[in-house]
């Protein structure tokens, strides 16, 4: 499939979510779009594990690191007992699948492939992993996300466009992306999605 195939694809199923999420957003539909498109080509049920993040959280979780990023060890601690409330101390008894919840919050979700552990985050909207395989809560909250990194990096999401997908895949605006195509390839991707019919 060529790109410009991949992008009319993105717009005949997500065109109009797309749109609808970013109603209320100053990011330009052509960014959330390409963004789309490097991270999964339009999949929503696109996931992928990613080990290093389970073993920062297995730290965190044993004690051995007191956060990871704005996730302190009591919310994460919290989340894989599954109780509503933060616990004082760690519950005696976990769930079957507590393993498995922890597991989860190590793989990125979705159409812009969000990583679980971000529904722990203060800000987040919900709590749940179900949340960011929904398309509109997901792309609300990649908006969300998105938002955060220009207020942080003093980035305009209206035409930093490199630095805004070096934050998505790396975290800052400087980052080293694993694929070295994936920031030409999202600056193509916008050019493509604003000369579709």
């Amino acid at each position: 499939m060529t790109d410009t195939e991949l992008m009319q694809s993105i717009k005949t199923k997500w065109g109009a979510a797309i749109a609808d999420a970013c109603s209320t957003s100053s990011v330009p539909a052509a960014f959330l779009a390409a963004l789309i498109a490097n991270e999964t080509g339009g999949d929503p049920n696109a996931k992928r594990f990613e080990p290093g993040v389970l073993s920062s959280l297995w730290q965190v979780l044993l004690g051995r690191k007191e956060a990871y990023g704005s996730i302190k060890r009591m919310v994460l601690v919290g989340y894989v007992a599954n109780v509503a409330a933060v616990p004082v101390n760690a519950p005696t008894n976990l769930p079957a699948d507590a393993f498995q919840r922890v597991d989860a919050l190590a793989t990125s979700w979705g159409l812009t492939q969000i990583m679980g552990y971000h529904i722990l985050e203060g800000n987040a909207p919900t709590k749940t992993i179900a949340a960011l395989q929904d398309p509109a809560m997901h792309l609300a909250m990649a908006l969300r996300m998105l938002a955060q990194f220009a207020a942080e990096f003093q980035l305009d999401v209206t035409r930093d466009f490199d630095q805004m997908f070096r934050c998505w895949n790396g975290g800052h605006p400087t980052a080293q992306t694993f694929d070295p195509n994936y920031v030409p390839n999202g600056l193509n991707r916008m050019v493509l999605w604003n000369g579709l019919p």
